[in-house]
Order: C-alpha cells, then structure tokens, then sequence
C-alpha cells in the first residue's frame, strides 16, 4: 500500500523561521547584529567625515549635506531602522563637531535652529527609510514563503496525480487484460482436454481463447499509449480514437459505428486534451449506460473541430443528480482549457449524446505561424 505524507506549509517553514530558534541563539543573534550595525554606523559617519573635512569640501559644498543622507538610506535599507537611527544621530553631531565652527567643541546650549532642523530631518529621514525597507523585507519574505507553499503543494499535487495513475493502471490491468488472460488459460485448458477425449469440440474453446487474445492485446496496446502520450504525436488523434474503439468492439463487444475525418490541425496539447474527452465519455458509457451501440464521430465544420459520442444506453435525467457527473464534470474543464463548448442530451431509457465543439481558427494560425 501506498500512503501519502501531506505536510502542512507551516510546520514545513517554521524550521527555518529564525523566529523559532532557542531563546538563547535569538539573544545572541541581536547582540550581534546590533554591535554590527553599530560599527557599520560609525564606520560611515567617520569615513564620510574624513572625505569632507580632508578634502574641504564644507561649506564651499552646502550640498554636502546630502553625503549624509545618502549614506542613511543605505544603511536603512541594507541593515534596517537602528543603524539609520544611530548614523542619522552621529552624522548630525559630526557636522557640528567636525566641520561648523567652532571646530571641535558641542553644546546643546549653542545649537541653532538651522542645527537642530539637521538633526530632525536626518531622523525622521532615518526613520522613515528604516519602516520602508523592513516594509519591503516582510513582503519578499512573504514572496519567497509564499513560492515554497505553491512549490510544496504543485509537488504534492504532482505526487497525487502519479499515485491516482498508477492506481487507475493497476485496476485496468486487472479488470482486463489479467482477466483476459486469465480465461486464455481456462480456454487453453478446456480446449486440451476437448481434444484428448472430443476433437471435434476443440474449436470452440479455441476461439474462445483468440477472442480473449485479441481483447487483451487491444486492452494493453491503450494502456501503453496512455503511458507514452507522445504517441500521439506520432499516431494521431485519429489512431489514438481507433485505439478505444478496437477495445469497445473486442473487450465489451459493443456495435460501435464511426465517422473519423481526417487528422484535425490540433497543436500535441489540444489533441491530448481532446483524446481524453472522448475517452472519459466512452469510460461513462462502459461503466453506467448498458448500451449495446455507441456512436463516435469527429468532424469539422464552419471553423469547428466537433466530437460527438452517442450511445443507446439506459439515458438519465440531466437535471438531476446522476451516475457519471464526475466524469462530466473532467469533460466540461477540458473543455474549457480548450476554449470551445458543449451539449449533452440524455433522456432515460433512450440513451446520451455529448457533442463537443472545439474552434479552430486559432489552432490553424498557431499552425501557419
């Protein structure tokens, strides 16, 4: 048996949330990012400092202020609001230390208020850089949390639909060509012993054996283009619908009557999606109408490409809740993905009719592009 771990997207992330770390790996983390930030400030300020006062550039450059500012931004944004705070606070201070007159003295007693608008403007700048970029962090966070959820849930998706496959197979080889074979050997045995004590009774086990031969041949030549869609490429969807046709005719021995045209001018996708209307159509008809006769016809007709699948089962009450709506339900998405439309006419005792129309205008300029 096969079993599938379903892990919730929280518990997949919170291992690497640093937020769920040991107490004790968190307190050292911000000890050591803030004497970080802290150097990185005053790294910053001291060497933006030493370019203007070296260079003299303060006051023959009023806009040297800017130097500052620029450097603030940065560090908002790189290492967040507590080194914008801090280096907003000593660029300040640096200005009236280092390069306004008197040279190397502070006082709160003489700052102007051309000194204390600096200082303002540098932290609510400061401030306001340091909530934008811890903004812009959370939400690439989010992103990137949000990418790994859609990432673990498409290779759970993919892991499901491999097993449902895998599944299916097994229950159709069983259901087919196991039991075909199965009743071969049970042929094969009745038929040897017809022929120790009754020759003349040997051909008709023997035929029974050849008609279970050729349904599992059949039955397993479906199953194998189904595992290798690229057959369709190189069979077509018109060989690929001969295919389930020979399998209704040998396996379920229904009278099946069809009306194939020519190959359609379908990209590989369209085709895939096609084929598989017609073959969950076909599967309903097998599984739920009884019939003995079906219908399958693919033709083109003022830009469309038509499938219609008839059958003269035991029909249902489409207004109602009825066997197959699943089934149904897959062809009405296909359809969709497909652009096109469809019908469906049932009526109980009288059988079901599922006429899918599919544009091909599009289809014929992808082809001549």
């Amino acid at each position: 048996m096969h079993e599938l771990s379903w892990d919730s997207p929280q518990n997949t992330d919170r291992t690497s949330r640093p937020d769920e770390r040991p107490p004790s790996d968190q307190v050292g983390s911000s000890w050591r990012r803030s004497v970080t930030d802290t150097l990185l400030a005053l790294a910053g300020v001291a060497l933006a400092t030493g370019i203007i006062e070296g260079a003299q550039l303060y006051p023959r450059l009023p806009s040297v202020m800017l130097t500052y500012l620029i450097m603030v931004i940065v560090l908002a944004g790189t290492r967040g609001s507590y080194a914008a705070i801090l280096s907003a606070l000593l660029a300040s201070l640096s200005v009236d230390f280092f390069l306004t007159p008197p040279l190397y003295q502070f006082s709160f007693t003489n700052l102007e208020a051309d000194d204390l608008l600096d200082t303002w403007v540098f932290l609510i700048m400061a401030i306001i850089a340091g909530q934008l970029a811890a903004i812009l962090r959370r939400r690439a966070e989010q992103a990137r949390h949000r990418e790994r959820e859609t990432l673990l849930l498409s290779q759970q998706a993919q892991a499901l639909a491999t097993l449902q496959e895998r599944q299916r197979l097994a229950r159709e080889l069983h259901d087919s060509v196991a039991q075909a074979l199965y009743g071969i050997s049970l042929g094969a045995h009745t038929a040897r012993e017809a022929l120790e004590s009754d020759p003349g009774e040997v051909i008709a086990p023997l035929e029974y054996v050849i008609d279970l031969a050729e349904a599992g041949l059949a039955e397993m030549r479906t199953l194998i283009f189904e595992l290798r869609p690229e057959s369709l490429a190189a069979e077509g969807l018109i060989g690929a619908l001969t295919k389930q046709v020979t399998v209704l005719r040998t396996r379920y021995k229904l009278a099946v009557d069809t009306q194939l045209s020519e190959e359609p001018p379908l990209s590989l996708e369209s085709k895939q999606v096609l084929y598989r209307i017609a073959q969950e159509a076909l599967h309903n008809i097998i599984k739920h109408a009884h019939a003995r006769t079906v219908f399958l016809s693919l033709s083109r007709q003022d830009g469309e490409l038509i499938l219609e699948v008839c059958d003269d089962g035991k029909g249902f009450d489409p207004t109602e809740a009825f066997p197959g709506h699943m089934g149904l339900r897959s062809i009405q998405e296909r359809v969709a993905l497909l652009g096109g439309s469809y019908s469906l006419e049932s009526t109980p005792a009288q059988g079901t009719c599922l006429r899918v129309r599919i544009p091909l205008q599009e289809e014929n300029e992808l082809a001549g592009q």
